[in-house]
């Protein structure tokens, strides 16, 4: 008989020993997070009560929502804590924690009937904040079948219980093919991800082979649609993008390991998203946020599970390996790619572009920089064109502050908003209209790449976006970015073109370990200075310069910002805010040279700071620990010279 699992029975037990050796912190969570739900309490992930235990009373009441965030009840009939019941099993072989299980799905069960022909939208959609969405039915079963095969040798799993069981995985199958999702968005992988287990594990119920077969196709329409050239996922986020490795991923194991294999085609469009995500993996090992994502999401756990699905060892060097694949592979393969790991030797960075996309990444041994040239990728894109993360050795210097909430309401705006991102505003409005929690208005922000240059001193980019040519009278916003290899240095030169008045904002949001030392001006000729502390001893000098004679003076300031790590929780930060206002034309030039105060060198000055709208032309001169450079830039020409300091 073929595996219905990704693990034997025995391969299950020996790795719920070597997860508590391995991974002792998430082990203990796991066995608290089970023994809680054995008192009918809960802590539901992405949603605002991330943080706090909830009483769902006695039946548990599975439609019970202690706040307006929608995501609560949708997460909460996902069964994800099955999973910490069936793992807490395997390492105590508490049978209370089967009984718990027992009793949750048969209570689910009766609460929760099959709806009699629902409504499309409301199966599909977010109409109806319930448990039979189409994306919890797929994630609720897979969510079933771990558990049950990680408590499968239980002598309190009654065959009564067995039977219901796959009574209610066959309900399930049925209403996953009863109602069809839009295969361009995410939610369809998850549909056919369960609806394909289903299929292997109750392999021998007569429609077994239709499930397979219907998920297959459907899987492999995903894939055509919603993976583009560059391999980078439709909705344009690091989460989501993330999060399809994982969903296109594990039914291609799964059909591996059961005699059920997936087409080849799909298994190579899976390897193609193996370079975004590897451009992603930040030097600190984190990932860039954008759109909706978080701050602490890892790209190098996903290469690395891509890597082990795929067996291609270079990507599983390259990766962080996690619990989740030993889950998936057992702690025979997972010690082998431990050992894999250890041989590995990281190879220089270097610098890509994701020109179908609109993602650019410049990186040498000091710099890594994101620049998000992009479409808006959807409702869970955010209004952020032409928007920078920065990390200079190791330290995050400009970030993406996260996504926080899908509630609807101010802090789901704000997280959404252009002036939440490291780019400009223009009269207080977003580049793309916000109507709600899922959806923009029209026109979305178009990007235009002019220039992308990247060579062995530098990277330079040009971009601009029509967001704001909607308005009444139109505003073009062109951004210039240049990434010295040579130097610690890189110069943002901003235009902005109008007939008439305009008030605009250059934004720059800080970590929460940042302090703005002060602000001040060095002289007209010179233009604006701000010294920003991080912490590790580096210090970032920002030098600003105007064009021409304007309406009113240009000015900097440190506000209030928020970053969010995780969904559900975030924190005030500092965001640095250039305010000018301009008729016609307008640029700004802005140097940002960090500095390392462990070196003991001299700090950076700026000898020239020059900008001409009219001929957008720009002249910097400026020392650093590596020397002094000159740079100029203009719309066809980029000049950059270096000479050590007599």
């Amino acid at each position: 008989m073929n595996m219905n699992f990704y693990l034997k029975d025995g391969e299950l037990q020996e790795t719920g020993s070597y997860f508590q050796r391995e991974f002792p912190k998430l082990a203990e969570v796991a066995i608290e997070h089970a023994v809680q739900a054995c008192k009918n309490l809960f802590r539901v992930p992405f949603s605002m009560d991330t943080n706090h235990w909830i009483d769902l009373g006695e039946p548990v009441n599975w439609l019970h929502n202690p706040s307006k965030d929608l995501e609560f009840t949708w997460v909460l009939n996902r069964h994800w804590y099955m999973l910490d019941l069936g793992r807490a099993y395997l390492m105590t072989h508490n049978e209370e924690f089967v009984h718990t299980f027992m009793k949750h799905l048969r209570g689910w069960r009766e609460q929760n009937p099959v709806p009699v022909s629902p409504l499309y939208e409301e199966a599909v959609f977010f109409q109806k904040p319930g448990p039979w969405r189409l994306l919890e039915v797929g994630l609720r079963v897979q969510s079933w079948i771990s558990a049950y095969k990680y408590m499968e040798a239980s002598t309190t799993m009654t065959e009564l219980f067995r039977a219901e069981f796959k009574a209610a995985l066959a309900e399930h199958a049925q209403y996953l093919t009863s109602y069809l999702g839009n295969t361009e968005i995410n939610h369809a992988i998850m549909h056919m991800q369960g609806l394909f287990m289903i299929g292997v594990f109750y392999h021998e119920h007569p429609r077994a082979s239709f499930w397979r077969q219907f998920a297959v196709e459907r899987l492999s329409l995903c894939m055509t649609r919603q993976i583009d050239a560059d391999g980078v996922q439709c909705e344009l986020t690091t989460h989501y993008h993330n999060g399809s490795i994982e969903m296109f991923g594990t039914p291609y194991w799964l059909g591996k390991v059961s005699g059920h294999p997936l087409p080849e085609a799909y298994g190579s469009r899976l390897r193609n998203m193996a370079a975004f995500t590897h451009a992603m993996i930040r030097p600190d090992g984190g990932s860039t946020a954008v759109g909706d994502s978080d701050l602490i999401g890892s790209s190098a756990e996903r290469l690395a599970l891509l890597g082990a699905i795929l067996d291609d060892t270079t990507f599983i060097k390259l990766g962080k390996l996690s619990a989740e694949i030993l889950w998936l592979f057992g702690r025979e393969r997972y010690e082998k790619f431990k050992e894999l790991q250890l041989d590995s030797i990281a190879g220089a960075p270097s610098s890509v572009a994701f020109s179908n996309t609109g993602y650019y990444f410049m990186k040498s041994e000091e710099h890594y920089l994101f620049f998000d040239a992009a479409s808006m990728g959807g409702a869970h894109g955010h209004a952020d064109a032409l928007n920078m993360e920065w990390m200079w050795k190791g330290t995050l210097l400009f970030l993406d502050p996260g996504r926080y909430t899908y509630e609807e309401g101010e802090w789901r705006r704000y997280f959404k908003s252009t002036r939440a991102h490291n780019t400009i505003t223009v009269d207080g409005l977003d580049q793309t209209p916000y109507l709600s929690t899922q959806e923009w208005d029209v026109p979305h922000a178009a990007c235009t790449v002019n220039r992308w240059i990247s060579g062995e001193d530098y990277d330079f980019i040009d971009a601009s976006h029509q967001g704001y040519m909607r308005l009444e009278d139109p505003v073009l916003h062109r951004r210039w970015l240049l990434l010295s290899k040579k130097s610690s240095a890189i110069i943002i030169v901003d235009w902005l073109e109008a007939k008439g008045t305009h008030h605009y904002e250059q934004r720059f949001q800080l970590p929460t370990s940042a302090a703005v030392q002060h602000c001040e001006e060095r002289s007209p000729s010179e233009g604006l200075q701000s010294v920003i502390a991080y912490p590790s001893n580096l210090h970032l000098h920002m030098y600003w310069q105007t064009s021409g004679d304007q309406p009113a003076p240009f000015t900097v300031d440190c506000e209030q910002g928020w970053v969010s790590e995780i969904y559900g929780i975030k924190a005030e930060t500092s965001t640095l805010v250039g305010k000018g206002t301009f008729t016609g034309a307008r640029g700004i030039v802005t140097l940002c040279i960090p500095e390392d105060l462990c070196e003991h060198k001299e700090r950076p000055q700026v000898t020239r700071l020059e900008i001409d709208a009219a001929c957008q032309n720009v002249h910097v001169s400026f020392t650093d620990s590596t020397g002094l450079h000159h740079v100029d830039l203009d719309p066809t020409e980029i000049g950059w010279k270096d000479s050590k300091e007599e």
